[in-house]
């Protein structure tokens, strides 16, 4: 067999590996795809041996894939160079340059790359040169390394926390390293459309990152695939920055309206919790706030060994602030007798303040009490009733804070027969109720919960609005149908 695809006489179809058959152009030339590269077969001659065989791209003149003869597959690039010198002394021949190897090289970046030697070519610059600048191009991961190293480790915008949940997700969903065995399974199924981080950062494409989002969208959770963008988002726009890296768009940037979760974010795959079931957790609190014992006709008093937690829990409950990072994180230093100032926040780098309520108050009061209890035992600073904090850990670790406090909060939910959501869900449940309270007043219940643009706390009155028309619906129905 000769190989003579796209010469005078070129052959009309081939078969693939999987029996396909692919019919030519006139010149014998295809419309390459990764998924026909991969099914191209490997030619043998007369004789039977194995021989190389190339196939023209007809989307691009000279971009050619080798199948050598142990099934390889090499992408290269023909063109006439005026540059060369014959040995009669004469200009102008073929050249030829390798672009990479087959499936690490894909068609597409393949053909971008051919379109940029063209272009240097009609401007003077050498093919070579050309491939060597390609080079120099960092895959995205190693630009998602620098971005860390020059950006979120040095910048005082992150907290601690932000950093811990940035690397989750990134692990998971970027390095490709869950810890979860069957999330670990989904990975490896769905490894091609994860893989981002192993290409070029000037080959990613705006629709590999919408096949990215939708593998993670069906696996965990919507917000989390929202999140993952919205980090990748913030550092393709930092990478936008350095020219020498050629990204022409901001691919990681997805439309709130086509293409993000917008109608399957948090509150929208789960009520907030009503007015109802927010009292059944309050009492259920207050049971648990201390351990009574009785012992020879005597009772005794003692504070329950995950109070502070208890006590987050209450804080977050009538504030309505991010329970992490501005409620149980807070010195007694930072409580006035009116008004809690925190040096910064998620949306403000500037201090901001919140008022305290006659329920936050009461809730002040009670861990004050324990505070002032705790040091006499233990003589910690962090108990300490001025120099410590309102919701201090009772073990010791690095915060001397509160930080997790699910466990307390599941069991409260155990305890009270109450839907089992995620605790940041009392931020939601403030918002929602908080505008039914307030009569729909969106200006004062975004700057007393500290959002950033009026648009989330928008959604919430949006979605309470469609709630109460689906609640119309179904009494008007009952009272037309008696069903």
């Amino acid at each position: 067999m000769k190989n003579n695809i796209g010469h005078n006489n070129p052959p009309k179809e081939i078969r693939l590996t999987d029996g396909e058959i692919i019919i030519l152009d006139k010149q014998g030339r295809i419309n390459l795809k990764n998924s026909i590269i991969k099914k191209l077969p490997r030619s043998v001659n007369e004789k039977g041996d194995y021989i190389e065989r190339d196939y023209n791209d007809s989307e691009r003149v000279g971009l050619k894939v080798r199948v050598n003869r142990g099934g390889s597959k090499t992408i290269w690039f023909r063109w006439y160079n005026k540059n060369i010198k014959n040995s009669d002394g004469s200009f102008g021949n073929f050249d030829k340059i390798v672009l990479g190897q087959f499936p690490e090289t894909k068609i597409e970046a393949a053909r971008s790359l051919v379109d940029r030697i063209k272009h240097g070519i009609k401007t003077g610059t050498d093919a070579r040169s050309t491939i060597e600048a390609n080079k120099a191009i960092p895959t995205f991961e190693e630009v998602v390394a620098l971005w860390k190293k020059d950006v979120m480790q040095v910048s005082n915008a992150f907290r601690d926390s932000t950093k811990n949940d940035f690397e989750y997700r990134m692990r998971a969903w970027f390095y490709l390293e869950p810890r979860d065995k069957k999330l670990a399974s989904y990975v490896l199924a769905n490894r091609a459309a994860l893989n981002i981080k192993s290409k070029q950062v000037h080959e990613i494409t705006h629709d590999d990152m919408v096949k990215y989002h939708r593998v993670i969208t069906n696996k965990p959770s919507p917000y989390q695939a929202n999140r993952i963008m919205d980090d990748l988002k913030l550092i393709v726009k930092w990478a936008m920055n350095k020219k020498q890296w050629k990204i022409q768009e901001n691919f990681a940037l997805l439309s709130h309206t086509n293409e993000r979760n917008v109608e399957l974010s948090r509150i929208e795959t789960n009520d907030p919790y009503e007015v109802s079931e927010l009292k059944k957790i309050r009492k259920q609190i207050v049971r648990q706030m201390y351990i009574v014992k009785t012992k020879k006709g005597k009772s005794t008093k003692r504070f329950a060994r995950n109070f502070p937690a208890l006590m987050g829990i209450l804080a977050a409950m009538f504030v309505g602030r991010r329970y992490r990072n501005e409620i149980l994180g807070v010195p007694w230093k930072m409580v006035d007798d009116d008004k809690i100032i925190l040096p910064k926040t998620k949306n403000s780098k500037k201090p901001t303040t919140y008022t305290i309520n006659r329920y936050l108050k009461w809730i002040l009061k009670q861990c004050k009490a324990y505070s002032k209890y705790k040091f006499a035992e233990t003589n910690s600073i962090r108990y300490h009733h001025k120099s410590g904090y309102v919701f201090p850990a009772p073990r010791k670790a690095a915060q001397q804070h509160i930080y997790d406090i699910d466990k307390t909060w599941k069991s409260v939910l155990a305890a009270a027969g109450v839907r089992k959501l995620p605790i940041y869900m009392l931020r939601h449940a403030w918002a929602t109720n908080g505008l039914r309270a307030t009569g729909n007043n969106i200006k004062d219940i975004k700057d007393a919960g500290g959002w950033k643009t009026f648009r989330m706390v928008e959604r919430y009155a949006q979605q309470d609005e469609n709630r109460n028309k689906q609640t119309s619906e179904r009494v008007a129905n009952f009272i037309a149908t008696g069903r």
